[in-house]
């Protein structure tokens, strides 16, 4: 076994070494891999391209039907690779003649490029083909290359600069920009430019070491879509029925000029223009193929569409159009005497004041139409275009335009309306436009009773002034011009003033108002809507609603935002117009501008403050003020901002409670459905502590009671007799007698003389033993009476006392109350707790007093005296009454 293994190692290293020394290679019984055979290299300095072609051996057997060539491309002078590539040429085998291209990014000037090749199949491989160079560029100055390439936006691109011998490279520059470079070999560097904008209508300058040396770049889009947009839609037709047409889309501007610009060719026919291009043909081959080939440096495009020509034809626009007449006959010519055999449509475009009115019409050959309908005294602009009316392709050509003037008729109704203000009536018409007034309006005339006036244009209103409240009028207005006057428009203004009707709220919407009313049983020709801003002088705006209608839409090119305006509904009856309902509302409403005026604060009690404000005139009011907002921020604490809202519209008065003692800051708002607004100024306010308030509640209290006090006393003093005579009566005054006194006795004493009195039910008896011992003598204490014959006035006042207890009950002297007004009357003590004035006024004029018995009697002091006093009822004599009493004596006075 070793052996035979020896033996066939040997055999296939011979086989080998013969395969190598005749260039063949055996893959299979009757296979040979031969290398590749008349190699040859060419080469393009202006696109840097390399194209290589070969053959396989002619005298080789069989060729392996999976055969693939490898090519390689190296830097000649350090064998660097460059470039590697493996071509499959399956596709060739039965010509075996293969050919390959390759676009060097460097350009093949900077240097030397060689080329080889060999063949493959599977895991075998031929020998390497022998090099094939392609010799780089030698100078003796600096240079640029490649030479004027053009290159496409947002790509890289590579140049060189290949320098003299001995000379240094200093630097490269692309658009006068220093940029990097790389060093090749020897003398030869290289830079990388990414073009990111397309050139200027000339090209961008690269130099290298100096200005004088470098080259020009142009830099532009491919026509090839779609990035960037390029030439499409591609569409064939005839307008002559003797020629073709060709259109497409043109794409974005390439930025290359002059050789550089993309060229154009139509079936291989060169086209002179850049977006439509024409040939002489004969149209009735029926369909035909048509391309249109775009080429420039930076690539090719073709683009294909197929037609039949007398399917597609477009005709030329008609010449000579010409209309006149109320009923206008528009005329005109063809330019191509083929087009009066063609069964056409046409259009015929009337363009009046903006407004464009197409119509229709068809015939063979067709050259003339008549348009009815037109509006009289108007300006018209009539143009014409055709097509065909079997296999209509596309419209043609518009004609010119060609003006004409109708003739003038007779003007519309005018649209009439009133504004009244007090006794004048202002009677109002709308002024006709172009289509309503049928030419130019003269004058309108004006009837009012047997009064007839004459207005003229522009004015179109008429005042009638001091006219009766009891008394309608009719007022009838007609407008003329040339061809006549128009139909009357009448109005009859009411024999009363409008009655007031209340206004309900509306707010409007894009720019106007969307009004509803309740229908009225008195409308027998429909409604009149008319409206006005509501604080303002104005001229006022109407419109008319049909009967049986109660809505509609108010828009004006009067309407302002902010603005508040009245519409009044009127009711059209067979007489005069009748007030039915009103609104008040915004277009839209905007916060309100007019700020609040006289905001003021101030403190009541301890913890409430009164806000007050005046709120913005309802002229200036741009917006339905639904409320105030009163905000409240303690400066103390500038983060504890309060309100306060204020349901009601109409400011006044209102009362914070609850607010602490401290500084306050103040402001109100408006609020409306679109915000607040109208801030106020702000007002600041001091809380004081409710001690001063007090104070001041007091002092304001004292100073009023002193001067009601002090008006009091004065009126009291003026009118003192008065109130003395009603308050005060005058008491008569006591008189004493000396026959009441006893001659003075030998202990020197007197005694008090009373006449007997018949005893009364009730006695008053003072006992000297119950009372104990007291003796008044002349130094008796405060309250002591000494009998002088000086001191009349003190008996007085004793009697009266003693009286005064008598209408009481029962009484005794005492020494602590009364004394004798004697010195030898001390002895006798007489109790008198109180001293009535009307008791002693009765008895100085001997007349009754009333008493009371009184049961709880008590005894004198003075043990040394008792006297005991009955009390009897009155009796009447011829003077009156007559007191009675008795007094006893129980004991003797003792010294």
């Amino acid at each position: 076994m070793l052996v035979f293994l020896l033996w066939a190692s040997l055999f296939l290293s011979s086989l080998q070494e013969q395969n190598g020394q005749d260039g063949y290679t055996y893959v299979a019984p009757g296979v040979l891999l031969s290398g590749p055979q008349n190699v040859s290299v060419n080469y393009d300095l202006k696109d840097q391209r390399i194209s290589v072609t070969w053959e396989d051996d002619p005298s080789s057997s069989r060729v392996p039907d999976k055969l693939i060539y490898d090519v390689e491309v190296l830097l000649t002078v350090n064998m660097t690779e460059v470039h590697s590539e493996a071509v499959d040429v399956r596709q060739a085998l039965a010509s075996r003649k293969y050919h390959w291209s390759w676009t060097s990014a460097l350009p093949l000037e900077c240097t030397s490029h060689s080329v080889r090749l060999r063949s493959r199949y599977q895991n075998y491989t031929s020998q390497w083909s022998p090099l094939l160079t392609i010799t780089g560029r030698a100078s003796s100055h600096p240079q640029v290359f490649p030479k004027s390439s053009v290159v496409q936006v947002d790509s890289n691109f590579t140049f060189c600069c290949i320098l003299g011998p001995g000379q240094r490279l200093e630097y490269m520059k692309y658009n006068n920009i220093l940029m990097n470079t790389t060093h090749i070999i020897d003398q030869s560097y290289a830079m990388v430019v990414h073009m990111q904008s397309p050139s200027p209508p000339s090209c961008i300058n690269v130099y290298c070491n100096s200005p004088l040396y470098g080259t020009c770049v142009y830099v532009g889009y491919p026509i090839i879509p779609p990035d960037p947009p390029g030439d499409r839609n591609l569409v064939c037709e005839t307008r002559d029925l003797e020629s073709v047409e060709c259109h497409w889309d043109t794409g974005r501007a390439t930025n290359l000029t002059k050789q550089r610009m993309t060229r154009y060719d139509l079936n291989g026919r060169a086209c002179p223009n850049r977006t439509n291009c024409y040939q002489t043909v004969r149209v009735d081959q029926g369909e035909r193929n048509w391309t249109l080939t775009a080429r420039n440096p930076l690539g090719t495009l073709e683009l294909r569409d197929t037609a039949d020509l007398k399917k597609r034809v477009r005709l030329l626009a008609p010449m000579e159009v010409v209309a006149s007449g109320v009923n206008a006959s528009v005329q005109w010519q063809w330019e191509r005497p083929q087009y009066h055999i063609l069964l056409m449509v046409c259009q015929v475009q009337l363009n009046h004041s903006g407004h464009i009115d197409v119509r229709n019409f068809s015939g063979i050959g067709l050259r003339s139409v008549v348009l009815h309908g037109l509006a009289p005294a108007q300006t018209y602009t009539v143009q014409v275009c055709c097509g065909l009316k079997q296999h209509f392709w596309k419209w043609g050509d518009w004609s010119k335009g060609s003006t004409f003037k109708t003739e003038e008729d007779i003007p519309e109704m005018l649209d009439v309306w009133m504004q009244i203000e007090g006794n004048q009536t202002m009677i109002l018409w709308k002024p006709l436009t172009v289509n309503q007034s049928h030419g130019q309006i003269k004058d309108y005339e004006v009837t009012w009773g047997r009064q007839e006036t004459i207005l003229h244009p522009p004015q179109n209103d008429f005042l009638i002034s001091d006219r009766s409240t009891d008394e309608g009028h009719r007022v009838t207005v007609t407008a003329k011009n040339s061809a006549g006057s128009s139909l009357p428009s009448i109005i009859i203004i009411p024999r009363l003033p409008h009655r007031s009707k209340s206004s309900m709220k509306i707010v409007g919407s894009d720019g106007g108002f969307n009004l509803s009313w309740s229908a009225s049983p008195n409308s027998s020709c429909g409604y009149v809507v008319d409206w006005c801003p509501t604080h303002k002088k104005c001229r006022v705006e109407w419109v008319k609603v049909p009967a049986g209608i109660t809505r509609a839409r108010i828009q004006s090119a009067s309407f302002e935002e902010g603005v508040r305006y009245t519409l009044s509904i009127f009711a059209c009856t067979p007489g005069a117009p009748e007030l039915w309902e009103r609104r008040e509302g915004y277009v839209k409403e905007c916060l309100p501008k007019e700020p609040i005026q006289r905001l003021a604060a101030e403190q009541h009690g301890l913890d409430t403050v009164l806000i007050s404000w005046t709120a913005i005139p309802p002229e200036n009011q741009t917006a339905f003020i639904h409320g105030y907002i009163i905000y409240y921020l303690d400066t103390s604490h500038p983060s504890s901002t309060r309100t306060f809202n204020v349901t009601t519209v109409e400011p006044g008065a209102k009362n914070l409670t609850g607010i602490p003692v401290s500084s306050y800051r103040f402001i109100v708002k408006a609020l409306t459905s679109v915000g607040e607004g109208g801030d106020s100024s702000p007002v600041f306010l001091q809380m004081n502590p409710q001690t001063d308030q007090l104070i001041t509640v007091m002092i304001i209290s004292l100073g009023s009671a002193a001067c009601l006090l002090a008006l009091v006393t004065i009126l009291c003093y003026r009118n003192w007799k008065c109130v003395k005579e009603n308050l005060y009566p005058k008491i008569p005054k006591p008189v004493w007698k000396e026959e009441w006194l006893t001659p003075l006795e030998s202990n020197g004493r007197q005694i008090l003389y009373v006449d007997p009195c018949q005893p009364s039910e009730i006695d008053i008896v003072c006992n000297r033993e119950q009372s104990g011992e007291a003796v008044l003598d002349n130094n008796a204490g405060k309250g002591a009476l000494t009998n002088t014959n000086s001191d009349v006035p003190a008996l007085h006042v004793y009697y009266n006392q003693l009286l005064t207890k008598t209408t009481l009950g029962h009484f005794t002297f005492s020494p602590h109350t009364m004394a004798t007004p004697f010195s030898q009357l001390s002895g006798t003590v007489i109790q008198n707790p109180s001293y009535n004035l009307e008791v002693q006024a009765s008895l100085d004029m001997g007349q009754s007093v009333g008493y009371e018995p009184d049961m709880n009697s008590f005894s004198c002091p003075n043990p040394e005296l008792h006297n005991t006093m009955s009390y009897v009822p009155f009796e009447t004599d011829s003077r009156g009454y007559k007191f009675q009493c008795h007094i006893e004596d129980s004991s003797p006075l003792q010294e």
